[in-house]
């Protein structure tokens, strides 16, 4: 039997430290997944700088305006709540580069292994930031023991995130896994299309999340497995979940029941 296990990244192989300032409220807030956020209105596009911020971000005139400055860097939507205005990403008059470099001032203190990422939520009907957002990550610490096992027993293992490509390129090194099985910067539509391709190759596929990005994969996979060691999960992802793993490791012990004939799936 071919099977091929497509992991989410953040929060399900890294420990994600994230830092979302409410623009608004001029406050931050903690415990909340940014989809999350996102699926609260209709219009909202989580957008990621594509760039190392440290390179793109951090080094800018704190006055300078986000909206400016998203038209100089190199940017991309991970998640929407459609339909959207993408012209409405660039309208924003008020919102200040300063408000996107506070976030990763904080993160900045901590030592991280994946490198940090910068997004932001926008209101495209209204053209206003609603939230700027600083990301940086650690593996859990079974991460790589688990990567090497599965390649051991045959599988394909497959990262697809949202992240951007320099934080998933850091991750595929440490863990040893080839560039061309990552997907970066991949929204929920490009996640899915992933499972459905390697199931067009023949292989019985397991996507294994715990965003509400992660959820049309799930739907299309397999198996579906959501992993709970972050502490903090979709309940979409939840509720479209066949399997609940509390640990990233337990993932060898589900592949070797699939190969077994222990556990089905959910062929279409």
């Amino acid at each position: 039997m071919k099977v091929a296990v497509v992991f989410d990244s953040a929060g399900t192989l890294v420990k994600i430290m994230r830092v979302i300032k409410d623009v608004k409220k001029n406050k931050f807030i903690c415990n909340v997944q940014t989809v999350d956020i996102v699926d609260e209105k209709k219009g909202r596009a989580l957008v990621i700088i594509k760039e190392d911020p440290l390179k793109v971000v951090d080094n800018r005139d704190p006055e300078m305006l986000i909206s400016d400055l998203l038209k100089e860097v190199d940017i991309g939507i991970s998640y929407c709540n459609p339909p959207i205005n993408k012209e409405g990403i660039y309208k924003d008059r008020k919102t200040k580069v300063k408000d996107l470099q506070e976030p990763l001032n904080i993160l900045k203190k901590y030592d991280i292994e994946t490198g940090y990422g910068s997004a932001l939520i926008i209101d495209t009907y209204l053209g206003e930031v609603e939230y700027t957002i600083a990301t940086a990550g650690c593996l859990f610490k079974e991460v790589k023991d688990t990567i090497k096992k599965l390649k051991e027993m045959g599988i394909k293992v497959y990262i697809a995130s949202g992240d951007r490509k320099g934080f998933l390129k850091k991750l595929a090194e440490i863990i040893n896994l080839d560039e061309k099985y990552i997907m970066a910067e991949a929204h929920q539509k490009q996640k899915r299309d992933l499972i459905v391709n390697l199931k067009k190759e023949g292989y019985f596929t397991i996507m294994v999340g715990d965003g509400a990005n992660d959820v049309p994969a799930m739907i299309e996979s397999d198996l579906a497995v959501v992993t709970l060691q972050n502490g903090n999960v979709s309940k979409k992802a939840l509720e479209v979940a066949d399997i609940k793993i509390y640990n990233i490791s337990e993932i060898v012990d589900v592949c070797k029941k699939v190969i077994n004939g222990e556990i089905q799936g959910r062929r279409r």
